[in-house]
């Protein structure tokens, strides 16, 4: 009976979570939808697995950015140099925004 209750609760903590309600919030919606304790820690526990993982996904996607964004600074950096011409924006822009995409990707990978 168990399994029911849950193949009928989870999609309904989901779409709390996709609402914006906090996990004690949708807690308190699964009590009062006479989800067992247990039951409803299972949901909130399967619900911040997903939102973890869906995290690491965009931390991943974010770093693959910063590097690409660094390594592209660097090449344009050299380049430039060897032409005489302005470095500053490819140096300073360029490897600004990767360091700082590759830091939020790491953010979002150790789920911070």
């Amino acid at each position: 009976m168990n399994h029911v209750e849950h193949n009928d609760l989870f999609p309904v903590a989901q779409s709390l979570r996709k609402q914006g309600l906090n996990y004690d919030e949708i807690a308190l919606q699964l009590r009062e939808k006479g989800a067992p304790e247990n039951l409803m820690q299972d949901i909130i526990e399967k619900l911040k697995a997903l939102r973890l993982i869906q995290k690491r996904n965009t931390g991943f996607t974010c770093c693959a950015v910063g590097v690409v964004l660094l390594i592209a600074g660097c090449l344009l950096t050299l380049v430039l140099f060897d032409t005489g011409a302005s470095i500053k924006l490819a140096m300073y822009g360029l490897t600004t925004l990767g360091v700082i995409f590759t830091f939020k990707g790491l953010a979002d990978i150790m789920g911070w």
